[in-house]
């Protein structure tokens, strides 16, 4: 094997590992801000493989209990609620995802795992699901005190309104 191919080679992995990370597509940064109302409003929209959905304006009423308590982390086309177990706590414990899927990620989610993810709402072009951790353990919480929070998710989704954003 040539020197030259060696290069070539090495340099078409490298240009492949750097695109492989989670924020190739979209805004290419995570924020994180904490739940200081009971109405949370935030902008989502799907990417799917080079394209990016239409942006919505979702909003969602949470629990009075869950003011100061909790925290969101967007992701562009995922939002992640996380409760505040204490201070010390430089990340929450995740209680629920809602995310903005498009018509092709959505089928094949759905696929993947049915039962698991709830269809909240859809557009003609996009669909809106939730999740909660598979198991408790996952959040990182007991059984119970996880079990009491997740209880309330449904009323929360109960809420969900989403808006497209025109351009």
């Amino acid at each position: 094997m040539s020197l030259s191919f060696r290069i070539i080679l090495l340099g078409i992995a490298i240009v492949a590992l750097v695109g492989c990370n989670q924020y190739s597509f979209g805004s290419g940064e995570s924020s994180v801000e904490s739940v200081d109302q009971s109405t949370v409003v935030r902008e989502l929209q799907y990417f799917d493989n080079n394209t990016e959905g239409p942006l919505y304006e979702v909003s969602l009423t949470v629990p009075d209990g869950w003011v100061g308590e909790f925290e969101i982390l967007d992701r562009g086309n995922s939002l992640v609620f996380r409760y505040l177990k204490d201070e010390d706590t430089k990340t929450g414990a995740p209680i629920f995802y809602l995310e903005a899927l498009s018509n092709a990620q959505y089928w094949e989610q759905i696929g993947s795992y049915p039962g698991q993810y709830v269809n909240i709402a859809n557009t003609a072009d996009t669909y809106f699901i939730y999740h909660l951790p598979i198991d408790p353990f996952y959040s990182g919480l007991d059984e119970d005190e996880y079990e009491e929070l997740a209880d309330q998710v449904p009323d929360v989704i109960g809420s969900f309104e989403a808006v497209r954003v025109d351009d």
